[in-house]
Formats: structure tokens, sequence, C-alpha cells
């Protein structure tokens, strides 16, 4: 498994693929909704490889602040979940963030999905609410 963390071109396009195929054509998530203003050129994504050509599991780098980062739009290829790849992205998102002096993580993650948040050391912090039709926490990791 190959992780890369960048803004380039293959890279944005293939957490942008995952997303298409796990939120929008899996979940049924508008995709006006899904790829919105944060997905701009300069964002970075995180977006582990199986192989060079096969994207399998990705996530969105969003700083809230100079210590916050977010960590958006998780997903995992349909076919490989439960393999630990969801893991694997997460935890190489949190040790970009701590190398770039963040000091803790949010995840607002749907509630399907709040167990897997937990044992990754999250906590949630808020009541459920709706986002893009689905009802979602907001999860915290101190680094």
């Amino acid at each position: 498994m190959e992780i890369v963390i960048s803004n380039a071109p293959f890279n944005r396009a293939a957490a942008l693929a995952l997303r298409q195929a796990t939120f929008v054509t899996e979940r049924g998530i508008p995709r006006d909704v899904e790829f919105d203003d944060r997905d701009t050129p300069e964002r970075l994504y995180v977006v582990a490889y199986q192989r060079p050509e096969l994207p399998v599991g990705t996530l969105r780098l969003e700083p809230q602040s100079a210590t916050e980062m977010r960590f958006g739009r998780v997903c995992t290829s349909q076919q490989l979940r439960g393999q630990g790849i969801g893991r694997q992205v997460l935890q190489a998102g949190e040790a970009w963030a701590k190398k770039h002096g963040f000091l803790s993580g949010l995840i607002d993650g749907e509630l399907t999905a709040k167990s897997f948040y937990e044992r990754c050391g999250y906590q949630v912090i808020g009541d459920p609410f709706d986002e893009d039709g689905a009802p979602v926490v907001t999860l915290k990791k101190t680094f």
C-alpha cells in the first residue's frame, strides 16, 4: 500500500474519483453537494493506492485553525472495506497534521461510522445533526 499526500493532479483526480463512486454513485449524494468549494486545486488529499493505478481510500485535509485539522470526505472503496485502509489513510493524515503543527483532529462522521472513529481514538463532542441527508456527529481527537 502506498499513501500519497499531495495536491498533484493525479492525486486529486484519484480522491475525487473515489468520492464519486462512494458518495455520489453508492450513497446517492448529489454531485453538486459532494464536490464543494473546498475542493480547490490547492487542497491536499490523502490517497491510499493498492497499486499505482488503483486508489482505494482517501480523505481531504481541511485546516480549521493553526492547531486544528478537519479530516473530511473519508472513504474507502466498497469492495475493500473492513481491511484497515480507512485507518491507514486516517493515520497518515494525522501524522501529516502533527508534523505540521496541528494539535487535534475533527471529523464529521456519519453515525454508521461512529464506532470506527471511536476505535481510532476520536470522541463525540456534540449532538447528531443532518448533513447531506445523513445523521452525522462531530468527533475530536487530541494528538
